[in-house]
C-alpha cells in the first residue's frame, strides 16, 4: 500500500537543547534516544505531547544486515518505533528526536519516517549525517511488516 503523504515537522535536538527546549504547540510525540536505558533523559513537559518513546542503542552504522552485539539498533526497536507512531500518525504535526548529539541516530529515525510519512528525506541528508544502519532498519521493517491506516 503506497503511503498517505502528509506534512509533518521534524525537530531534532542534542540532548542538552532537548532538556531545555520549548516542546511545539501542536500535538507532537517525543522520540527519545539514548546510549542507556538507565540514562533517561529529562523531557519537558507539554499539554500537547501526545506521548514519549524511549529508547536506547549505540550510535553504530554497522550494516543493517549485520547482527552484531547486543545495545546496537535492531529491527525490534524499529518496530517499537512503528507501533508508537502509527496509531497517532493522523493527529500529529510535528515529531521531536533527540540523541546524544542530534547529529546522527535521530536524523537517522527522523529521515526514514520523512522518507514513508511525507514521501522525502532530502533535508536530513543535507543537514545531518543519518545512521545509516538506523534508517535503513526503520524503512525495511515499515515496508515488511507495516501500512498506514486508511482514512
Amino acid at each position: 500500500m503506497e503511503p498517505q503523504r502528509q506534512h509533518l515537522e521534524f525537530v531534532i535536538h542534542s540532548r542538552k537543547s532537548m532538556e531545555s527546549a520549548a516542546l511545539p504547540d501542536v500535538p507532537h510525540v517525543v522520540v527519545s534516544i539514548t546510549t542507556s536505558p538507565f540514562d533517561e533523559a529529562r523531557i519537558p513537559s507539554s499539554p500537547h505531547c501526545l506521548g514519549i518513546l524511549r529508547l536506547a542503542f549505540f550510535d553504530s552504522d554497522l550494516p543493517a544486515e549485520e547482527d552484531g552485539p547486543d545495545g546496537l539498533f535492531s529491527r525490534d526497536d524499529a518496530r517499537q518505533i512503528w507501533r508508537f507512531i502509527l496509531p497517532l500518525h493522523e493527529k500529529l504535526r510535528c515529531i521531536v528526536l533527540h540523541c546524544n548529539a542530534g547529529v546522527s541516530r535521530s536524523p537517522g529515525v527522523a529521515a526514514a519516517l520523512s522518507k514513508v510519512l511525507c514521501g522525502d528525506d532530502q533535508a536530513f541528508f543535507e543537514r545531518y549525517r543519518p545512521n545509516q544502519r538506523v534508517y535503513t532498519l526503520v524503512r525495511d521493517v515499515f515496508a515488511k511488516e507495516f501500512s498506514l491506516p486508511s482514512t
